[in-house]
């Protein structure tokens, strides 16, 4: 009798498929998350600065978490967010501010404060407009050297990417 040894056509491409499989779970285990700091932080931050807005707009003093809340965004390489938050001396945990030490990245801006009016418009501290023609852009860049942006608008509205012109 003739005995066949060896595998089987389906067999191999069955451990093909499962090598395949782990190798692209082992791969994105080893990418880790700075891949995605960039990006997710611009989420974060999105969110954080229309909640700025908002509060701006309602003409309300308090958060969340009872603390004050100025209708002002401050965006510095160590913070963006609400600048009674990202002005304090020490680092506190808050949903009002993204910190560098959490999120792996830095933050930079056209405008460092930015000040929002009742409709949601970017003014400055004295009150006039700003943001006009190209917008305020913020750049986010994580420690792998990605950048993402964020861009404001005259009319107040923030949305992810490079600003462009209005007009």
């Amino acid at each position: 009798m003739n005995h066949q040894r060896g595998f089987t056509l389906v067999e191999l491409i069955v451990v093909i498929i499962l090598i395949g499989i782990i190798s692209v779970t082992a791969a994105s285990r080893f990418s880790g998350r700075s891949g995605f700091d960039a990006y997710i932080t611009r989420d974060q931050a999105i969110s954080i600065m229309r909640q700025i807005q908002i509060a701006a707009m309602q003409g309300q003093g308090v958060s969340s978490n009872n603390q004050n809340v100025t209708s002002s965004l401050l965006v510095v390489p160590s913070c963006l967010g609400a600048a009674n938050i990202c002005s304090q001396r020490f680092r506190t945990q808050t949903p009002d501010a993204l910190w560098q030490q959490d999120t792996h990245t830095k933050f930079s801006s056209s405008q460092s404060f930015i000040t929002f009016n009742l409709l949601g418009q970017p003014v400055s501290a004295q009150g006039e407009r700003i943001c006009t023609n190209n917008g305020c852009e913020i750049t986010i860049t994580a420690k792998n050297k990605q950048t993402t942006h964020i861009c404001i608008n005259s009319q107040g509205y923030i949305s992810a990417g490079v600003c462009a012109s209005e007009y």
